[in-house]
């Protein structure tokens, strides 16, 4: 885990280079402001916009987990830059290549996230509002949604989190691409990790215990 301060300087670091992000976008010089993102992320990644847009979220996670540890700061800098080059494909009326790095960005903001843990009040999680309020309308691919689920229980958002769970178990009955048997499990940890939660707790999650076992008797007729 890094040093909490370290993860202020960290952000306090990319808060920089999004001041110059928007500057340029203020004057209308958006191609300027790609060019700028492209630099900085060659600089923080040693990778280019074009390479790592050319990559699926998870195979960007796994370069930038060389011994199978996740380089958290990479994966922020990659995140923050590709949310905001979605702002200015949006802009430039680019809604594809906006659609797709706000998808990217949100993906490496969750796994980010989970591997390390930072204040509720921080921007990094005003980042990941955004982007779900920016994506609300469309379909988020299911690896992103289990990121989600484990993203909304560390928030203590039990009720939104099961919301996905089954959206996902719903959904995968017929998509080959989920892992209904490793959902269902992911499921069933969930739920016995809130049975050790307070009952204060769980009600600030919109959650009850009797929710709690009702969900893991889903779980287990799911598993038939």
């Amino acid at each position: 885990m890094i040093n909490k301060d370290y993860i202020l300087r960290l952000a306090e670091q990319i808060g920089r280079s999004l001041a110059i992000i928007l500057g340029l976008r203020k004057y209308n010089q958006q191609e300027e402001a790609l060019i700028y993102i492209d630099n900085v992320l060659l600089k923080t990644t040693g990778m280019t916009s074009r390479f790592i847009n050319s990559l699926s979220e998870e195979m960007l996670l796994q370069i930038f987990s060389p011994m199978g540890i996740l380089n958290v700061e990479a994966c922020l800098w990659t995140a923050t830059l590709l949310k905001a080059e979605g702002e200015i494909y949006a802009e430039m009326g680019k809604s594809d290549e906006s659609y797709y790095r706000s998808v990217k960005a949100l993906h490496l903001f969750l796994a980010a996230l989970r591997h390390e843990h930072v204040a509720d009040d921080s921007e990094l999680h005003g980042y990941v509002r955004d982007l779900l309020k920016k994506l609300d309308d469309f379909e988020l691919p299911a690896s992103t949604k289990q990121l989600l689920i484990g993203y909304y229980e560390y928030l203590g958002h039990y009720a939104k989190a099961e919301d996905v769970l089954f959206e996902l178990l719903d959904d995968g009955e017929g998509d080959s691409e989920i892992d209904h048997a490793a959902l269902i499990d992911q499921g069933k940890q969930f739920y016995t990790r809130l049975q050790n939660k307070s009952v204060a707790d769980l009600a600030a999650g919109n959650m009850s215990r009797e929710e709690i076992e009702d969900g893991l008797q889903q779980m287990r007729l799911r598993e038939q």
